[in-house]
């Protein structure tokens, strides 16, 4: 079943709320560029209290500049704004932001504030400021984002940033980051190398990141689709197409995807979602989503309890219907391995001994509704395993450099548990481990060979 994941914010940082968030979900998500670490820090121990066996994403506060306002400014329709460090005597509304405009088309015309909702045109701009002109009239809330379309964003300078916010959080104890902006794999071996522990989630929300998607993907654990900055950045009219594309590859890769942004938005002031929110999240399902998150509608909403009652009510009841791809992305070193599986009646339980993950991302790669049971001891991967909708089975064991030579005690110890569906088993395990091994052998086991 698909999973949701639940923002925590100042409406539900309560034991109450989180209790009955428990009840559906044990996927937590905190927003970095919100609230103190002081606040993040008793948070996670809140939820650890309330529900031990969570997983916390962390959202690293990203390069997209965000307006500094604390308190909320209406814009009137037509009035002109500077955003960033005006000039000498400007006498224009001046809304300060938390970074510097990121690189851009100098031909640029428009930009938008809170992911793409309120548009300006531009009237003017310099290296610390942007002018534009509002096209409708809005009240801004306290900090939000500011997209220039098609624009690049430093990486040099994004790593600093995410590196020194990790420097504060890595004694909190989390289980994922979420890497805003991502836009090279580059970035995410970097910080991989800083956070070896913790789990990386890249979001793909700006041009940039959407045309190395590939590589972003192949370089993640999990890959996070933010619909409202990518919207931004890429324009609406891209934004479909843009989806069913990241989506491919993700999937090709065996990888978990998660969908973000506006998904029960209308559900912030009213009992029932609307019908383009129910298709949109069919949509998600049908393309291979494996989690939901929600955002607004729990961190701010008075109603978060009863919108995600309701999603979970309704993902019970949504069958994906996410097919194998033409051609995977995913580097297979025995690749008549997968076609063999793939072949395999599909009623015999499939079980991965994988110490990487690299068996994981295949087996989803090419039977992306596959279930399985995973043998590892590898605890990235245990985490893993909570991001993706595919039924899972988790055996906790030490691999030694030969499996080979332990797999038959594996099945004696867990006979019960691997033959209760089905009299025989398929196991697919590497037969020794040696530098860049890949699984490499398919050993069918029935159930009448452990009998007394």
């Amino acid at each position: 079943m698909m999973k949701i994941i639940v923002t925590v914010g100042p409406k539900c940082n309560d034991q109450k709320s989180l209790k009955e968030f428990s009840k559906k979900t044990n996927l937590f998500r905190l927003n970095g560029s919100h609230g103190t670490l002081e606040w993040h820090r008793k948070t996670v121990k809140l939820i650890r209290k309330v529900c031990p066996e969570a997983f916390i994403l962390m959202d690293i506060p990203g390069i997209k500049p965000r307006t500094n306002n604390f308190e909320d400014i209406f814009i009137e329709k037509e009035q002109e704004v500077v955003f960033g460090v005006p000039s000498k005597n400007e006498k224009r509304l001046t809304i300060g932001l938390t970074k510097k405009i990121p690189i851009h088309d100098k031909n640029l015309s428009y930009f938008s504030v809170n992911d793409g909702q309120f548009a300006f045109d531009v009237v003017d701009f310099g290296e610390e400021y942007i002018i534009g002109r509002s096209r409708s009239s809005f009240k801004l809330l306290k900090k939000k984002g500011i997209n220039l379309p098609n624009s690049i964003y430093d990486e040099v300078q994004q790593y600093k940033i995410y590196k020194g916010f990790l420097d504060k959080i890595l004694d909190i104890d989390i289980d994922g980051l979420g890497l805003s902006f991502v836009q090279t794999g580059d970035l995410v071996d970097q910080i991989r190398n800083v956070a070896p522990n913790l789990l990386l989630v890249a979001k793909i929300e700006n041009l940039e990141g959407f045309r190395n998607c590939i590589d972003i993907i192949n370089q993640s654990d999990a890959v996070m689709i933010d619909r409202g900055d990518l919207a931004a950045e890429i324009g609406f009219d891209r934004l479909f197409d843009s989806i069913n594309y990241i989506s491919d590859q993700t999937k090709a890769n065996g990888k978990p995807l998660i969908m973000a942004t506006e998904n029960l938005e209308t559900m912030l002031d009213r009992e029932l979602p609307s019908k383009s929110e129910v298709i949109s999240i069919a949509h998600s399902v049908s393309i291979g989503v494996d989690c939901f998150m929600l955002s607004e509608e729990t961190a701010t909403a008075e109603s978060g309890p009863q919108i995600v009652s309701w999603l979970y009510k309704f993902l019970e009841n949504c069958n994906r219907v996410n097919k194998p791809k033409a051609s995977s992305a995913v580097e297979n070193k025995f690749p008549v391995i997968w076609h063999s599986l793939a072949s395999l009646d599909q009623r015999i339980p499939i079980v991965l001994v994988t110490k990487s993950g690299y068996a994981l991302y295949e087996y989803f790669s090419t039977i992306p509704e596959g279930e399985a049971f995973l043998v590892t001891n590898n605890s990235n991967l245990l985490k893993l395993c909570d991001l993706y909708a595919n039924n899972i089975t988790i055996i906790q064991e030490e691999i030694g450099n030969s499996p080979s030579e332990i797999i038959w005690d594996l099945v004696e110890a867990n006979k019960g548990l691997l033959f209760k569906k089905h009299n025989q088993i398929a196991v697919l395990y590497v037969s020794k481990y040696v530098k860049t091994a890949r699984a490499n052998s398919i050993t069918i086991f029935d159930q009448k060979d452990f009998c007394p």
